[in-house]
């Protein structure tokens, strides 16, 4: 019997991997955990997304879950190392950043611009310009804190004058960018906003972590595979925001963390 995957995020921005993942594995079964009590992860101080996310990996281990995605980079850029060693032996971890920074420079020609649309937290920690430097040192690497982007998804704003007005002048940063990496999970949901303004090419690393993940621990079972949903707030706040991405139709639970 195969053992589910958990793919955990600060909210609904994680169903844009889980989504990939799906289309990839629609034989293999999912716990995914989005921490709404919490969200946005990209405010919150380092330990603060530590302490969340340990959290949600204790959870995983009581419910046999060996195989863990981050699908958030803010837990990515500023908690996965000290993760990785404190669950040594009972989870293997697929952090996002990490994961698809090689992927990230292919094709870019040296001194291309890329842009990193990102939360503050992950900005800060410059985790994808180091990342993706490991593979091409001569790319020039513009990082864009991107506060505010991830309300606009999680309380479906994306009509407001002042959602436009905040992403617009964002995305002018990153106006002569060769690629521009949607470097937070909800900015999938905002793509088709941005294209309006900037066009270029868009890079969502929700994709790439999928086929990696598939490659590297797919087993398919015979049946289709179950998803469980949890959240720690607002069960149906969370199923209206994931619409775009993935329309639930099971129960969602309401989980609480210790």
């Amino acid at each position: 019997m195969n053992k589910p995957i958990g793919v955990l995020d600060s909210g609904v921005g994680g169903l844009s991997v889980l989504v990939e993942m799906y289309k990839l594995m629609p034989n293999q079964d999912y716990i995914y955990f989005g921490d709404t009590k919490n969200v946005p992860y990209g405010t919150k101080r380092p330990e603060e997304i530590y302490n969340y996310t340990k959290a949600i990996l204790d959870f995983f281990v009581k419910n046999n879950v060996k195989n863990v995605v981050f699908a958030c980079n803010t837990t990515s850029a500023v908690a996965y190392d000290k993760l990785k060693a404190d669950f040594e032996g009972k989870l293997r971890i697929f952090p996002l950043i990490q994961t698809v920074a090689k992927s990230i420079q292919e094709n870019l020609k040296n001194n291309d611009i890329v842009a990193i649309l990102a939360t503050k937290a992950t900005i800060n920690s410059k985790k994808y310009e180091t990342e993706i430097k490991k593979y091409n040192n001569n790319l020039n690497i513009i990082g864009i804190d991107c506060t505010g982007f991830v309300e606009i998804v999680e309380n479906r704003l994306y009509n407001e004058k002042s959602s436009i007005e905040l992403i617009k002048s964002k995305l002018q940063i990153a106006k002569d960018a060769k690629r521009i990496v949607l470097g937070c999970t909800h900015y999938p949901y905002l793509v088709n906003i941005f294209k309006d303004i900037v066009d270029t090419e868009y890079y969502n690393p929700a994709i790439c972590l999928a086929e990696i993940v598939k490659k590297e621990i797919y087993n398919p079972q015979k049946d289709k595979g179950k998803i469980s949903f949890h959240v720690s707030k607002d069960p149906e706040t969370f199923r209206q925001s994931a619409k775009l991405f993935f329309d639930i139709q099971q129960e969602i639970n309401l989980t609480e963390l210790k």
